[in-house]
């Protein structure tokens, strides 16, 4: 009768383990699946931002960016949003400083840098920076563990990021110029990994899209006098409908759909595994511009892309231990 019940209980213990591991990997594709679908909606940012330079300047970019992500995200999380506004209140700080770094600086930055530099050093840099130091800040802040599926995942994502660009010549990498607005980037790039590292600390109690909804509109608040500024003496925004369609797509796509989706990629994920898909984007603005500019895949392209995804597939793959 005891070897029975000892039995059952091991039975049970292993019925338990199996159906927590099997959440746990649900919980890892998911994670991942929302990772992707975010790399891709922002692997277009880059080609935009240096486009529509010539439409409007960066503060009034980020601003009308921002206020149509506001608009956009305001009816599906006003309710919430009022629920939780004690919550807010007590930790107004919090907030912030995540729209100002999160949102207000960090695409400022980015539409800055797209009056210096390049779309692909835009995507190179700021794929490169901020995986590192979202990982390295992870293991300070939250207390994410550094160990080495981080480290070679963000290896093999600079690797294949390089092969990309440089087209498999070292030549190219020697020669690779270094403008002003890649500084611009390598601040942005610091800016999205602290970012990606405080999400972690949103305060219990708090749904995502009013933390949206919050940051998004308190980044379009302090965006405002700049962008006024700007619009006035600096460079007058030429609107057209072509400039429409632009913001509606930074504002919806760029913004509340692909915030939503890595905000709760980082809650299933952590971190410094879901950093680390954005070293997708290159590579995915790379497969973009082959069916909209009919530019060419090359082989380096696909030897590149195995590279990163590899690194990815090192950094997410559960560990064999679950903790019941």
């Amino acid at each position: 009768m005891k070897e029975s019940k000892v039995t059952l209980a091991k039975t049970s213990h292993i019925t338990k383990q199996v159906e927590l591991k099997k959440q746990f990997n649900k919980q890892y594709q998911l994670g991942a699946l929302l990772a992707i679908t975010a790399s891709f909606i922002w692997s277009g940012n880059f080609i935009v931002s240096r486009y529509a330079i010539h439409l409007a300047g960066p503060f009034s970019l980020t601003f009308l960016r921002w206020t149509v992500a506001t608009i956009s995200m305001f009816p599906f999380a006003y309710k919430n949003f009022k629920n939780e506004l004690p919550i807010f209140k007590q930790n107004k700080t919090y907030f912030f400083l995540m729209g100002l770094v999160g949102i207000a600086i960090y695409n400022s930055l980015i539409y800055t840098a797209g009056h210096y530099t390049t779309a692909i050093n835009m995507a190179l840099i700021g794929s490169i920076i901020h995986p590192i130091v979202a990982t390295v800040l992870a293991a300070i802040v939250v207390n994410e563990k550094l160990h080495w599926k981080n480290i070679s995942g963000i290896i093999l994502g600079i690797i294949g990021i390089l092969l990309l660009v440089s087209k498999g010549d070292i030549n190219n990498i020697i020669q690779f110029k270094f403008a002003a607005g890649d500084l611009w980037m390598v601040a942005a790039g610091c800016c999205f990994g602290t970012y990606n590292v405080y999400v972690k600390k949103m305060p219990a109690g708090i749904s995502s899209n009013s933390f949206l909804l919050c940051i998004f509109a308190i980044g379009a608040t302090i965006l405002l006098p700049f962008s006024l500024y700007e619009m006035t003496y600096v460079q007058p925004i030429q609107f057209s409908g072509q400039f429409v369609l632009i913001i509606i797509y930074i504002g919806i796509g760029n913004s509340t759909i692909a915030y939503f989706l890595w905000n709760s990629a980082i809650s299933k994920l952590g971190v410094g595994k879901t950093a680390l898909f954005g070293t997708l984007i290159p590579l995915l603005s790379s497969i973009e511009a082959v069916f909209v500019l009919n530019e060419t895949f090359t082989m380096f392209q696909a030897i590149s892309g195995l590279i990163i995804l590899s690194g990815i597939i090192i950094n997410t793959w559960p560990s064999k231990k679950v903790h019941g």
